[in-house]
């Protein structure tokens, strides 16, 4: 079969305009460093990356997630170990004060201490991480412990039979301190904010089982045996509440599974054992009351404390282990599919340079013999 001049040139104008189209794919595998830029490229592998791509991404939320999960556990953790300096302080002064040989006014100054443990734990129970609270539960957004509740309580070393009970009036007008209601004669009283040093009122007229307010508390002394006497004292402590839910955060960590990554304020400060708050409360009223059985009570309360704070940190201690582990697992599923998806994806610098080299070589000896064609057509053309 005879090839004429034209179908010789048609062929090389074929060649010159692969080799150029081959030439542009290599050019940009060099620069984008991807052998597979498009699906038409090697739909085999673009469907292998797609599905690699997917693996990363779910991979990469999840790391985050496992992440901010361990940040959260390990601040929790910390804030925590506070807490349990704080009931061992108060424990230490609990053994020390119950001994005889304090008085009743050295007692009521050591409760100025207990008074800043209290502040300082309701400081460490409020304790938020990027603006959220880290014990409220789900409710990440309010404050768990607040203001909310009161006791009350009469010195051990009154002589008049009255007794003393408080409700909350108004929780908005709580302030977390200690009040001293303080008899100046059997029909008039003064109150005391202990905590601040400050004079509530003073010449209060007594009437028993009338009740009286002062910030937020409404209280009501009444006759006992005997009607209170001048120097007769009673003493009313604003506690917190807590103001969260219940509920525990899980992490998705992998299909199916979850990790636990908060301890809600009610399993930690309120309970299930004792509340932490209460226990404060109490001891707090028994040294301002000189109340020595009181006392010796808070001894153990304390230890029942510790002991609820130490297992809230052994279950976060258990769920940062775990995330550890996850974590490692995801970092070595993440290098793995990185791996295979450039094992599809990347271009081999090397040998694409080495194509585009020699693809250029023949594109230009194809163009040499392409302008020889002419150039003999045409000479032929001529004669």
């Amino acid at each position: 079969m005879r090839v004429t001049n034209r179908q010789q040139v048609d062929a090389l104008v074929s060649a010159i305009r692969n080799f150029r189209n081959e030439i542009s794919i290599r050019s940009e595998q060099i620069s984008s460093g991807k052998r597979v830029n498009r699906p038409s490229d090697d739909p085999s592998a673009a469907e292998r990356i797609s599905q690699f791509r997917n693996v990363l991404r779910t991979t990469e939320r999840r790391l985050q997630t496992v992440n901010e999960g361990i940040g959260r556990l390990n601040f929790s953790d910390g804030v925590l170990d506070q807490a349990g300096h704080t009931f061992q302080r108060a424990k230490e002064l609990s053994i020390q004060l119950r001994n005889d040989t304090y008085s009743a006014d050295e007692r009521r100054n050591a409760a100025q201490e207990v008074q800043q443990l209290i502040l300082g734990l309701a400081n460490i129970g409020n304790s938020q991480l990027n603006g959220r609270f880290v014990f409220a539960g789900n409710e990440t957004q309010t404050e768990p412990f607040v203001p909310g509740s009161a006791t009350s309580v009469a010195s051990s070393t009154n002589s008049g039979g009255a007794s003393i009970s408080t409700v909350v009036a108004t929780p908005s007008a709580l302030k977390p301190d200690g009040y001293q209601i303080q008899f100046t004669s059997p029909t008039q009283f003064d109150i005391l904010n202990l905590s601040t040093n400050q004079t509530v009122s003073t010449g209060n007229t007594y009437a028993s089982g009338a009740p009286f307010s002062f910030d937020g508390v409404s209280t009501t002394i009444s006759h006992g045996g005997a009607p209170p006497v001048a120097g007769d004292q009673f003493f009313v402590r604003v506690g917190y509440v807590y103001q969260g839910d219940n509920a525990v955060i899980d992490l998705e960590v992998g299909d199916g599974q979850t990790v636990q990554s908060n301890i809600p304020g009610s399993q930690v400060f309120a309970g299930p054992t004792t509340d932490v708050f209460q226990d404060l409360q109490n001891f707090y009223q028994a040294l301002v009351s000189n109340d020595v059985n009181g006392i010796e009570a808070a001894i153990g309360q304390f230890d029942q404390s510790l002991a609820q704070v130490t297992n809230a940190r052994t279950t976060i201690g258990a769920s940062v282990n775990r995330l550890d582990t996850i974590q490692d697992s995801l970092d070595l599923l993440n290098v793995n599919t990185q791996e295979l998806r450039s094992n599809f994806e990347d271009a081999d610098f090397a040998k694409v340079a080495s194509d585009l080299a020699s693809l250029q070589v023949t594109l230009e000896a194809s163009m040499a013999t392409l302008t020889r064609q002419f150039e003999t057509s045409l000479l032929n053309f001529i004669r």
